[in-house]
């Protein structure tokens, strides 16, 4: 039977009851796995950011708050699904002993929930904000060294063009490369991906907010790559330029963070100067076609 239009608004007790019983039973299930991640983004330097991610997801939610209220329709029975299918990658996670799909199942199974509890159009004006929990979930370590060894490799590569155009004279084999005056490693923490990481949720939430279109918002999410690997590189010629004037501690200890986290801000601001500008042209054609007719 559908909900009259004042209904709408509001749950009845029981189904309050339902969902908050539902809440208490998933907090129980997820309680070991969030305070695991939350040690990650805690004590891991590659997921600092994954603190702030569950905030923005919920200021996404919050900025929607008047839409949703009158969005609110009938349970949507297709929630069911999708909660089976957020639990079957829970139970696949306890069987297979995978910490990733043990987290990342919490959240099919809370966009489940909505699109069951508040119907179709509330979960559809939702499914970004959920969506953006993914970037919260630290990768499992097979796909982050797969990632961080051809980083190493391209970081290497550039940096040690970049330095030989400089009048360095440079030997590079693998990720090392070699100068005169001394020997840099281009290890993990300065493969880039911590950088891309970050930026890739940066960028996203960037090209969501500030860009009207799809086509310009997965221009910018596939920049991120580039922008991430260009900087990486200009951080190793730096550490190269300053241990040659400074010495060894240039790449080592609190003056190689600082460059790391000089150089990601430049990265930052150089995409969000980009997002700008494609926001400024997209603008600029939607004036003109607009004069034009």
């Amino acid at each position: 039977m559908a909900r009259s239009k004042e209904e709408r608004y509001k749950m009845a007790p029981i189904e309050w009851a339902a969902l908050a019983a539902c809440v208490l039973v998933l907090s129980w299930i997820y309680a070991p796995h969030l305070a695991s991640m939350f040690d990650n983004w805690w004590n891991d330097p590659n997921y600092s950011h994954g603190i702030l991610i569950p905030l923005v997801s919920a200021y996404l939610i919050w900025r929607h708050k008047d839409s949703l209220a009158r969005s609110v329709s009938n349970p949507n029975p297709w929630g069911y699904v999708v909660i089976l299918a957020g639990m079957s990658m829970l139970a696949t996670g306890y069987w297979a002993s995978e910490f990733f799909l043990k987290r990342i199942s919490l959240i099919p199974v809370l966009w489940g929930l909505v699109l069951l509890s508040w119907g179709w159009p509330v979960a559809k004006m939702l499914w970004f904000a959920f969506a953006y929990l993914i970037l919260m979930i630290p990768l499992p370590y097979v796909v982050y060294d797969s990632v961080a060894f051809p980083l190493r490799l391209i970081a290497a590569s550039l940096a040690g063009g970049m330095l030989h155009s400089m009048g360095t004279p440079t030997l590079v084999e693998g990720n090392i490369i070699h100068l005169p005056y001394i020997v840099l490693n281009v290890v993990d923490a300065c493969s880039g991906v911590r950088s891309l990481i970050s930026l890739l949720a940066a960028g996203t939430i960037l090209a969501y907010l500030m860009l009207p279109n799809r086509i310009s918002k997965i221009i910018i999410v596939f920049l991120v790559l580039p922008v991430t690997v260009a900087t990486n590189a200009v951080r190793v010629v730096l550490a190269g330029v300053l241990a040659k004037y400074i010495g060894k501690e240039a790449v080592e200890g609190s003056m190689h963070d600082f460059v790391g986290w000089a150089v990601f801000m430049v990265a930052f601001v150089f995409l969000a100067g980009i997002t700008l500008l494609v926001k400024k042209l997209i603008e600029k054609r939607s004036l003109k076609s607009d004069a034009a007719t």
